[in-house]
């Protein structure tokens, strides 16, 4: 797997805060939102340790710059 840009989702509970789809609780009546974009990581992992991008093309453009042999945010990566 390459790395590649993705859309950002999460899901918002009814008093509007944020939770990761990858969270083991979710309030009833949260519902899943995509803003913006994120980073998928050649190591299986998401993100980039800051807020989604607002648009498709800064987020192509912080790809290109991440360094040739970036391997993601796990420190697991070699």
């Amino acid at each position: 797997m390459t790395h590649k840009v993705i859309p950002y989702t999460y899901y918002r509970a009814p008093n509007g805060k944020p939770y990761s789809i990858y969270s083991s609780y979710l309030p009833p009546g949260s519902v899943m939102v995509g803003e913006g974009y994120t980073i998928a990581w050649s190591d299986g992992t998401t993100g980039t340790g800051r807020p989604a991008f607002a648009s498709l093309a800064e987020a192509k453009a912080y790809l290109a710059k991440v360094p040739k042999g970036f391997k993601g945010m796990s420190v697991m990566a070699s």
